[in-house]
């Protein structure tokens, strides 16, 4: 749940800005199809006690250890 934000200012130059804001009250977050998935093999075909599969892996392997280099003129805040 959230609302839409509008709200407006002057800058330096003496141009008014207009900006929407989105703001968001609650979320959730969704597991991928491939999580999903792999719940309902699970559930349909559990794991012995003490031999519990790991369910984490790295979201990004390619990028472990590496860091994302960014100006702060391309952030949007």
């Amino acid at each position: 749940m959230g609302r839409l934000q509008t709200r407006n200012y002057e800058n330096q130059q003496g141009q008014r800005i207009y900006v929407t804001e989105v703001v968001v009250e609650s979320f959730q977050l969704l597991e991928s199809k491939e999580v999903s998935q792999q719940r309902g093999v699970n559930a349909s075909n559990p794991t012995p006690v003490g031999q519990q599969e790991s369910n984490t892996q790295q979201p990004f392997p390619d990028l472990e250890g590496s860091s994302i280099e960014i100006s702060d003129h391309d952030l949007p805040f």
